[in-house]
């Protein structure tokens, strides 16, 4: 211990500047990270053979493998066990949940693949070397990102809600919102990808200083918005009670997402409403009347009264008003009037606020259009272009963070790898960690890879051992 302390000490001395410092002791805990790493999982190599041993399995060959872990890279040495009319294997690849030919532990590949879905593969790159030990190119992480989501998109697609329920119970709450949207990105070759999402809570929790949903869970699909809403619907199917429940759904009223596509996964409810999306609604006031501010106001205040009688006031007052100007000019406007009436009339009933239908609520609606906000800062503008595939990925990725099912989904591929050697690898983990009944003490040995300088600090750490 001494030896150490005193390493560290002779390192702090040798340079002046703080960072210096920090960098270099970093590099220093990396080497002794490596070091450690490797002799652990060379014994636990050695426990499992013993395991293999008694069943007949021997050891073929021992075979190097070098794994880059995010606290270190790691080169140690595994043993490929042989048995008669069994084909060969590497009982500790398995154990670790390493795939054949993969430079990346799982969790590195989790790591890449999260920067990877919300950031630039370049900035990723960057990113990745400050934050950890990992060197990785962009199209490595680009790789990785979409192998990673590939994965995610096949898990989401079979996961059970329920699972995380009691046993034939299903939530019963006051009131539940439902909002659906699409965002356009530009695709490739002329074709532009649709993001389809639905969002499903239960309120908002304004307790904290950043207001949070209660238990939001988020759904997306490239394919269409009914296989969004149809994803929306196994979860409510699985998770709520809604017999006594006040939904609350709310859309732009764009292709896919009426009211009858918010009826049918909703199903029977104690009551159903319906909501426009005051920003939609807003921003087409804004639109149809540009030309004429003071009637833009007005007609605000009419649509926020829900008073149709002064809703066709203001039109025919906006068409009076169009007067000195030319008479092509005046029909584009007069048409873009009517459009805005027929648009309020359609919608007439869906504009309503939370007051006007007298419901014990006050808000909870336009978190979808907000929510697209994580989505579009990855996959539009600075001139990006996506495959319907790749965005698909990156979106699975989003998604599945978002509900906090990323880990559990790449656990789970890992787990079915591990899980078939059962009590063999746990034997052979207790075996490593069991101490020796010997009390006598005997110093340990080991060689350090460098393939720096010896005057660097991984090379002094080298001599060191050596």
């Amino acid at each position: 211990m001494n030896h150490i302390i005193s390493q560290i000490v002779e390192l702090w001395k040798n340079e002046e500047s703080v960072i210096d410092i920090e960098n270099n002791l970093n590099l220093w805990f990396q080497g002794w990270n490596e070091w450690l790493m490797q002799h652990a999982i060379e014994r636990i190599d050695k426990e499992l053979y013993q395991q293999y041993k008694h069943k007949g399995w021997h050891v073929d060959n021992i075979e190097p493998r070098t794994v880059q872990f995010v606290f270190g890279k790691i080169t140690y040495y595994r043993r490929r066990l042989r048995k008669e009319g069994k084909p060969s294997f590497i009982a500790l690849d398995e154990a670790l949940g390493l795939q054949k030919y993969k430079r990346y532990s799982p969790n590195t590949q989790k790591v890449m693949a999260q920067l990877g879905a919300n950031m630039p593969y370049r900035q990723a790159k960057k990113s990745l070397l400050i934050s950890s030990s990992v060197t990785a190119s962009h199209s490595t992480i680009h790789r990785v990102t979409q192998e990673v989501g590939e994965k995610v998109q096949h898990y989401l697609s079979k996961y059970n809600y329920k699972s995380n329920l009691p046993k034939t119970k299903r939530k019963k709450v006051k009131a539940l919102y439902i909002e659906g949207d699409g965002l356009l990105v530009k695709g490739r070759q002329g074709d532009s990808p649709t993001i389809h999402r639905v969002i499903v809570h239960e309120g908002i929790d304004k307790k904290k200083q950043r207001h949070t949903l209660i238990n939001k869970m988020a759904f997306s699909s490239l394919d269409s918005s009914k296989d969004a809403f149809k994803q929306a619907a196994h979860y409510l199917n699985q998770v709520y009670d809604l017999k006594e429940t006040l939904v609350i759904t709310n859309s732009d009223g764009g292709s896919g997402y009426e009211k009858d596509k918010f009826d049918t996964i909703v199903g029977y409810c104690h009551r159903h409403e319906h909501f426009r999306d005051t920003y939609h609604v807003y921003r087409k006031l804004k639109e149809r009347l540009s030309f004429d501010k003071k009637m833009e106001g007005l007609m605000i205040k009419a649509v926020k009264k829900h008073d149709w009688s002064l809703v066709e006031s203001v039109c025919a007052t906006a068409e009076s008003r169009l007067i000195d100007i030319p008479e092509e000019s005046k029909a584009i406007r007069k048409d873009q009037i009517e459009k805005l009436k027929k648009y309020l009339y359609r919608n007439w009933e869906y504009i309503k606020s939370f007051k006007q239908r007298d419901l014990p609520l006050s808000d909870g609606t336009g978190v979808c259009e907000t929510g697209h906000r994580v989505y579009s800062y990855r996959t539009k503008r600075q001139g990006r272009s996506w495959t319907k595939s790749g965005v698909a990925n990156v979106v699975a990725l989003l998604t599945a963070e978002q509900n906090s099912l990323l880990k559990k989904a790449l656990s789970t591929e890992v787990d079915s790898i591990v899980e078939p050697l059962g009590e063999d690898l746990k034997g052979a983990v207790r075996q490593a960690l069991k101490k020796p009944r010997s009390t006598t003490r005997t110093v340990q040995t080991g060689k350090i890879s460098n393939y720096g300088p010896v005057s660097s600090f991984i090379g002094k750490l080298g001599r060191a051992f050596s």
